[in-house]
C-alpha cells in the first residue's frame, strides 16, 4: 500500500526570507515553497518518546508525506488550520516515497 492513500490532508511548506521592510528595516516574510502537498498528520502523546527523537528537541507532531518537500529545520509547515515548525526530516525508506516532518506546534498567539 502506497502512503498517498493514506494522506488525507494537504500541507505547505514555507521559508523565512528576510526582505526591507517600509521603514528600510529588515522584516522576516514567509514563503510558500511547496503547496497541496498530500500529507497525514499525528499528534506525539506526552509520554516518554521513542529512542528515534533527539532528547533536546521538542517534538509533538509527525507529518508524513509521499513527496521530498525539501523541508529543513525552521521551515514552517502550514495545514489549513494551524503552523508547525520543523525540526528535522527524515527519508522512511521506502523507495524515497515515504517522509516524515518532526515538527513542533506553534502557539497561534507565541508564533512566529
Amino acid at each position: 500500500m502506497t502512503l498517498k492513500l493514506l494522506c488525507r490532508r494537504t500541507i505547505t511548506l514555507q521559508r523565512a526570507v528576510v526582505s526591507a521592510g517600509p521603514d528600510g528595516s529588515q522584516v522576516q516574510v514567509w514563503s510558500n515553497l511547496a503547496s497541496s502537498v498530500p500529507a497525514s498528520i499525528f499528534k506525539l502523546r506526552a509520554r516518554r518518546q521513542p529512542e528515534a527523537f533527539r532528547a533536546s528537541v521538542a517534538v509533538d507532531t509527525v507529518i508524513m508525506t509521499p513527496v521530498d518537500t525539501g523541508a529543513r529545520l525552521d521551515d514552517r509547515i502550514f495545514d489549513g488550520h494551524g503552523y508547525y515548525r520543523v525540526q528535522w526530516v527524515m527519508n522512511l525508506g521506502d523507495r524515497d516515497q515515504a517522509w516524515g516532518i518532526y515538527a513542533a506546534w506553534l502557539d497561534p498567539q507565541g508564533g512566529q
